[in-house]
């Protein structure tokens, strides 16, 4: 309460008022003494003069009792109020019959009236300041929420004073940012779901059409057997084709929608890259590829083992399945202080200049490709799990001379 800037303004303006009206009540007081004073000197000096006038060896004591230092003034002040009351004159008397008192008196209230009168109509209109100021503070920000509420995230409540109202605009934008950013994140991954449903239903297509029309094929009594097996065969195929679509397809999804935690741990990145190559030797063997690996001992890197194996073992397959028979694959590692870089080339038909920007999409297939039967999902899972690493990977080629991935894990 004590560090609320806007009820500490209200009480600094309360407290000049109260001194204000404190000095006003002193100088009024003051006045009505001079005042009455001054006439009562008037008065007791024209009584004086007469006295004096009348009998003028009694100056000294009429004086003495006007300066109240007369020794037998408690006789006289009795008989004189006797005197008084023979005309009147007591303390029960009215006010207004004391014509000089009375205006004294009336002046000074009146005096009084004014000032508070005056003051109570300044505390009304500061204490109307005041609140108007907070109550138009939260109308804004009623209204601000309204807008957000309808989807309008531009609206903007400035606040340029400290205090509580300063802290809840501060406090009302962050939770605008928040739920706009949240919004946002749900448009994305909204869009995300139906581009994924839009690409399953369309790479799913070709596949069980194609087993579709086999089985139609097998149905036909009069097929001879060796038929028979070789369209089971290709079934087979199309289903393990879907099978590995299906299953890329969550991993890049879970990937992008952040349900997968990355255990990230300092390991052997060489290690890593040798379980990937163990894991495509018959691949690697069918297409008579050699594999020019001068491994180091070790080089270490935080990352997930497992995942980035999955990385690595797209790469390598999309080197192996793009190169022509008898030809090589080079792998090396480049190891420094800042970051280290991973580079898997192959010699094989190369990619078009016009076409490396697109080749981490999902489902895209170069112009001229030799190889018909991937899904094209492979390179953007292994840039999905590269980049959840917060590591970089770029591509260069040339047409039918080259193609190199570099992976660049930054230590810092």
């Amino acid at each position: 309460m004590i560090k609320n800037t806007e009820l500490k303004r209200y009480i600094a303006i309360l407290t000049v008022l109260l001194a204000l009206f404190t000095v006003y009540q002193l100088v009024t007081q003051q006045l009505f003494y001079n005042q009455l004073k001054s006439d009562s000197i008037t008065t007791w000096g024209e009584i004086t003069a007469r006295l004096v006038e009348q009998n003028p060896e009694n100056e000294a004591g009429i004086m003495k009792v006007l300066t109240s230092q007369s020794t037998d003034s408690m006789q006289y002040q009795e008989k004189g109020r006797n005197i008084l009351k023979q005309y009147g004159l007591t303390e029960n008397l009215e006010l207004k019959l004391f014509p000089l008192l009375n205006n004294h008196i009336s002046s000074h209230n009146q005096f009084i009236y004014w000032g508070l009168a005056f003051f109570g109509c300044m505390l009304l209109l500061v204490s109307y300041m005041q609140h108007k100021m907070i109550f138009n503070k939260i109308k804004q920000l009623t209204l601000a929420a309204k807008k957000i509420i309808d989807g309008d995230y531009s609206v903007v409540i400035n606040e340029n004073k400290e205090g509580d109202l300063a802290k809840l605009a501060i406090a009302f934008r962050s939770m605008k940012d928040i739920i706009r950013k949240s919004m946002h994140d749900l448009r994305e991954e909204k869009k995300f779901l139906v581009q994924m449903l839009q690409d399953i239903s369309h790479q799913l297509k070709t596949p069980l059409s194609t087993i579709s029309i086999y089985n139609e094929m097998m149905l036909n009594e009069g097929l001879p057997r060796e038929q028979q097996v070789r369209l089971l065969q290709n079934n087979d195929v199309q289903i393990s084709r879907m099978h590995l679509l299906i299953q890329n397809l969550l991993k890049v999804a879970k990937i992008d929608a952040r349900a997968i935690s990355f255990e990230k741990e300092p390991a052997n990145l060489v290690e890593t890259i040798e379980d990937a190559l163990d894991r495509l030797d018959n691949m690697i063997t069918d297409h008579h590829i050699s594999i020019d690996w001068n491994a180091p001992k070790e080089v270490v890197v935080a990352h997930d083992k497992l995942w980035m194996q999955e990385a690595i073992l797209n790469l390598l397959k999309n080197a192996i399945e793009h190169s022509t028979q008898g030809e090589k694959i080079k792998i090396t590692i480049e190891d420094t202080p800042i970051y280290t870089e991973l580079m898997i080339q192959d010699f094989g038909e190369g990619i078009d200049a016009e076409e490396l920007p697109h080749i981490f999409e999902r489902f895209y297939k170069a112009r001229g490709s030799k190889k018909h039967d991937s899904v094209g999902i492979g390179l953007a899972l292994a840039k999905s799990i590269i980049e959840a690493h917060q590591a970089l990977i770029k591509v260069e080629s040339k047409r039918y001379t080259y193609t190199k991935f570099t992976v660049t894990f930054i230590k810092f």
